[in-house]
């Protein structure tokens, strides 16, 4: 996880590069935001963490020198190139809609070169007559994330709601975990017996998948580009590699192509198979139980709505018990815009 690179404690310091947050609405009265947003939010990061910052003008006049221009959008399979081409660690951009009822929609990217990892929020809320309201809602987003281990929160989940839990603890620990709950106001949902020895206790590779999530609103994914896959055709080609062929092609139209589309199939399957569930989390342990990552997804509107990537229990002798009543009370926290301080 990257986020822990602009802590004030590293030793070489993170370049954080900003792009525009593009006017898609083509109101050119808004268009003073595309500057103005960005600039505010790399304002807010310098002040608080010890990294290099570069706003668009000065990223435009970068990239002026190699014969090239900061563009308004850039899809996913750029962005290599591009923070390559920079030398940045970490690329923003993003864009934004005014919308009915004097609100607007802010749509904000991040993308972290090393990892390809690249996290992609979504945040509407009132467009307040100072706009500097709005700049705080979505620089907590960013101090969350940078700050707190990947932490992302679009609202909590309260006591009375109802769960259902994925993790990779076996039986008798997931009496446990169930128990927590409980004992916390949530009713949960049985998705994973406990009665049996448990499959997912035993496929940590296949429970990592769960890490990333690619969502309508918010998504947390790695960068894939398909475009640089290619196959060999030819006349040689007999029936069987035709076949073959068809049915790759088919694989990479439902996982990735129309991915969303398919997940969202799923999720309403789900939705259908339990209709008092509104969340699943998935949680996963340590093999001590001292700390686990979890990611939660609204079932009612199919978003993922919450993410931390390493709550871990506090005081001595942690364990499952105290690692699990840890996570209960962050997802029950509302998360708060922190007191900035200057960075040391």
């Amino acid at each position: 996880m990257y986020v822990l690179m602009l802590s004030c404690t590293v030793y070489a310091r993170t370049t954080v590069a900003f792009g525009y947050l593009t006017n898609r609405m083509g109101n050119p009265n808004f268009n003073y935001m595309e500057v103005i947003f960005p600039n505010s939010f790399a304002s807010s990061i310098e002040a608080v963490y010890d990294c290099n910052v570069i706003k668009p003008l000065k990223l435009n006049e970068l990239l002026e020198k190699k014969q090239l221009t900061l563009q308004r959008h850039y899809e996913n399979h750029e962005l290599p190139q591009i923070t390559k081409t920079i030398g940045c660690d970490l690329f923003i951009f993003g864009y934004f809609i005014p919308l009915p009822d004097n609100t607007i929609k802010i749509v904000l990217t991040l993308y972290e070169s090393g990892s390809n990892q690249i996290f992609t929020f979504t945040n509407i809320g009132r467009m307040e007559t100072e706009i500097f309201k709005i700049i705080d809602r979505i620089t907590l987003v960013l101090f969350d994330f940078f700050g707190k281990n990947g932490f992302f929160m679009s609202k909590p989940i309260l006591r009375g709601s109802s769960v259902g839990l994925i993790t990779n603890l076996n039986p008798e620990e997931l009496n446990i975990m169930y128990a927590e709950f409980f004992h916390a106001g949530y009713s949960v949902i049985a998705v994973q017996g406990n009665e049996l020895d448990s499959y997912y206790a035993h496929e940590d590779e296949m429970m990592n998948y769960f890490q990333y999530f690619s969502t309508d609103a918010n998504s947390y994914d790695i960068i894939t580009d398909w475009s640089k896959f290619t196959m060999t055709l030819g006349i040689w080609e007999g029936k069987k590699k035709k076949e073959w062929q068809k049915d790759l092609r088919k694989i990479y139209e439902i996982y990735d192509l129309n991915y969303k589309v398919f997940k969202n199939t799923v999720l309403e399957r789900y939705r259908n198979i339990y209709p008092g569930c509104d969340y699943l989390l998935f949680v996963v342990y340590n093999p001590s139980r001292t700390s686990c990552w979890t990611r939660a997804i609204d079932i009612k509107t199919k978003q993922l709505i919450f993410m931390h990537s390493n709550v871990i229990a506090s005081g001595m002798n942690a364990d499952l018990q105290k690692t699990t009543r840890q996570l209960i009370t962050i997802i029950q926290t509302p998360t708060a815009l922190p007191q900035k301080s200057k960075k040391k």
